[in-house]
C-alpha cells in the first residue's frame, strides 16, 4: 500500500476548517478548478455511513468516485472509504485537522494498492494525484484565510 500525504498549515482554528468540510457538496467546486460536482447520495451528510459522489479531473481524465464516510471525529478527522470500482486501486483516504495554537495543520491522505512495479508504471498518474492534493491544500488555505 502506498499512501500519498499532503499537509499545510492554515491560519485558522481546526473548528473553522472542519466546518468548511461539513458543507462539502456546497464548497467542492470552489476548492479546485478541476472539481466538477459533489452530491450526497444519502440523507445524512458528513456522518459515518454517509455516501458522497464526486467528479473531478486528474491527469486530464474525468474520475467519477463514490465515497463512504467511515470515521468522523469533529474538528479532528474525516476518514472515507472509496467504493467500487475505484476501491480496487485507491481504497481509502482521510482529512485530518490538527490544532497548532490558533492554527490548523490540515493533512490529506490517499492510500493506493500498488507495489514498486505499479508505482513505476503509473508514475505519471501518481505525480498528478500528488500535485492535485497539493493544489487542494493551497486552495483550501486561501479560502479559509480569506477575510
Amino acid at each position: 500500500m502506498k499512501t500519498l500525504t499532503d499537509s499545510i498549515e492554515i491560519n485558522a482554528p481546526p473548528e473553522k476548517v472542519y466546518e468548511w468540510f461539513t458543507k462539502f457538496d456546497e464548497n467542492y467546486l470552489e476548492w479546485h478548478p478541476d472539481h466538477v460536482k459533489a452530491i450526497w447520495l444519502t440523507e445524512k451528510k458528513m456522518e459515518i455511513g454517509a455516501k458522497l459522489y464526486c467528479e473531478e479531473y486528474i491527469h486530464n481524465e474525468l474520475h467519477k468516485i463514490k465515497f463512504k464516510c467511515s470515521k468522523i471525529e469533529p474538528n479532528k478527522i474525516i476518514e472515507f472509504k472509496n467504493l467500487f470500482p475505484i476501491s480496487l486501486i485507491c481504497p481509502k483516504g482521510s482529512f485530518m485537522f490538527e490544532s497548532r495554537g490558533n492554527k490548523c495543520l490540515f493533512t490529506a491522505t490517499l492510500s493506493f494498492r500498488m507495489g514498486n512495479l505499479l508505482s513505476k508504471i503509473a508514475k505519471e498518474q501518481v505525480e498528478a494525484f500528488k500535485e492535485h492534493m497539493k493544489e487542494e491544500g493551497e486552495n483550501l488555505k486561501k479560502i479559509i484565510e480569506k477575510p
